[in-house]
């Protein structure tokens, strides 16, 4: 079967430039498994001749790698800590910076859930500071269907059961069988179809330059192997400016941790480049 595997990603890198073999092993395998059942041969060998002579497949077998499952907060705890403590923190920060805006980069967005999250939680509070708060959102994935969606802002109710009710009267209106985001919030979010392994950039271009004081990377890492975990966190540390946190899951913590970033509030998957981050006096 391994044999067999490393055929079928020579094949798609030959035929696509896509390299499936920066996937962890166990992942690729259960997606190729999949796709192989599903086009009904029971056998590898047999799939792999299939898939030469009717290579129309092979971008079947890329989209199945696009990850693009999200939700609206879906870390309560996370999103307590922005609320409470991070976003006061960069607040009180900008002076001392000596930046005009709090910068933000959702590097696998997905959808957009995670980010509107953010954003909504943002506008929230500018009632609460009396003043709009200066930032600056960008969102990104590798799927182009997926940012269309995001920027589309329209969510069908099942995927709504974890927004607050304020948030749901005040931030959606009804449209069909599901919701849609006021423009306000769609409009605070700028997404972008961005390849995190591309090695011919260091920063997303739609940003024009990196130095984020707040990025968001969840679930992401798990799925890649060891190679591709190190091209995508050179990155995401490249990307943070001095002091600038990063948000991950829970199931990547000691991937982060391994790569010299700071858990500053355990058990939150939140991480700091460089300083420690400190209690509000």
């Amino acid at each position: 079967m391994q044999k067999t595997i490393s055929n079928i990603i020579r094949f798609v890198r030959h035929s696509t430039g896509k390299d499936l073999s920066l996937y962890d092993k166990d992942f690729l395998t259960r997606i190729l498994k999949k796709k192989m059942h599903e086009a009904g041969f029971r056998h590898a060998r047999k799939y792999e001749t299939f898939l030469k002579h009717h290579p129309e497949e092979v971008p079947a077998i890329i989209d199945s790698f696009n990850i693009t499952y999200s939700e609206f907060f879906r870390d309560w705890l996370v999103m307590a800590l922005l609320e409470k403590w991070i976003f006061p923190f960069l607040l009180s920060n900008l002076e001392k910076r000596e930046q005009k805006e709090i910068r933000i980069w959702s590097a696998a967005t997905a959808s957009g859930q995670e980010i509107y999250s953010i954003a909504m939680l943002l506008d929230d509070l500018y009632l609460t500071y009396h003043q709009k708060i200066p930032v600056r959102i960008f969102a990104s994935d590798i799927c182009d269907s997926e940012i269309e969606k995001a920027k589309e802002g329209f969510y069908p109710e099942s995927q709504l059961q974890k927004v607050p009710l304020k948030f749901l009267n005040e931030y959606f209106y009804p449209q069909h069988k599901g919701y849609k985001l006021i423009p306000r919030i769609r409009e605070l979010v700028q997404f972008f179809t961005y390849d995190l392994l591309d090695i011919h950039t260091k920063s997303p271009p739609a940003s024009i330059f990196g130095s984020f004081d707040l990025i968001f990377c969840s679930n992401l890492l798990i799925y890649y192997n060891a190679r591709a975990r190190e091209q995508i966190m050179k990155k995401m540390k490249n990307n943070l400016a001095n002091g600038g946190l990063l948000i991950t899951s829970d199931a990547e913590k000691e991937i982060i941790e391994r790569h010299k970033l700071h858990a500053v509030c355990p058990p939150a998957p939140v991480f700091q480049k460089e300083e420690t981050l400190k209690n509000q006096e």
